[in-house]
């Protein structure tokens, strides 16, 4: 009689734990209602690609003249720019750059420091805005003078829409920006200085 109940509570408490037990089994499984992890940072949506994306650059062909270490004239020197478009504004901006890296055995036309502000091209005139440096850091001299205007001037001249340049000096007009030749008007090449 003993074993006999024995062995009912056994079954019973058996069948007890084999049904809470699936149950409570059932009830860790977390994967059920946990919401999808997002992608890595460094993975691009293919369905939102990103809307920013670097302007392409085209290769412009420029003459640009250089003087040489004695002021004796001025050198021709083809240069290659890159811009994002070509509008010779964005041309002049980059030339001026290069105004920084002469070729070997000549020198940098522009003082120490200049920065082009802003350049504007209107019926063939290149109106460049240049900082307070290039009137301050320039050395003086009237032939050092010449090769500073000229560089620049016979350098811009050389683009298909700009047949003279007329200087500004923080945005206004100077009557001499070096303080000896004119820059009244807007200046155009002057030949006699480029070497041969």
């Amino acid at each position: 009689m003993c074993n006999a109940k024995f062995r009912s509570l056994i079954i019973a408490f058996s069948i007890f734990f084999l049904t809470f037990g699936l149950v409570g089994c059932g009830s860790d499984d977390t994967t059920k209602n946990t919401p999808p992890s997002p992608p890595p940072a460094n993975v691009t949506d293919p369905q939102n690609p990103d809307p920013v994306e670097p302007a392409p650059t085209e290769t412009v062909e420029v003459t640009m003249y250089f003087p040489t270490s004695d002021a004796t004239g001025l050198v021709p020197t083809d240069r290659t720019v890159n811009v994002a478009k070509k509008s010779s504004e964005e041309v002049i901006a980059e030339m001026f750059k290069e105004f920084a890296n002469p070729p070997s055995g000549l020198v940098a036309p522009l003082p120490k420091e200049t920065k082009l502000l802003d350049v504007k091209i209107k019926d063939g005139v290149a109106t460049i805005n240049l900082s307070n440096s290039f009137r301050e850091n320039f050395e003086g001299g009237a032939t050092g003078e010449q090769m500073v205007l000229y560089s620049i001037v016979n350098s811009l001249t050389t683009l298909k829409d700009v047949d003279s340049v007329e200087f500004l000096l923080e945005g206004e007009l100077k009557a001499a920006i070096l303080g000896g030749l004119d820059t009244s008007t807007p200046v155009t090449a002057n030949e006699s200085l480029i070497l041969k």
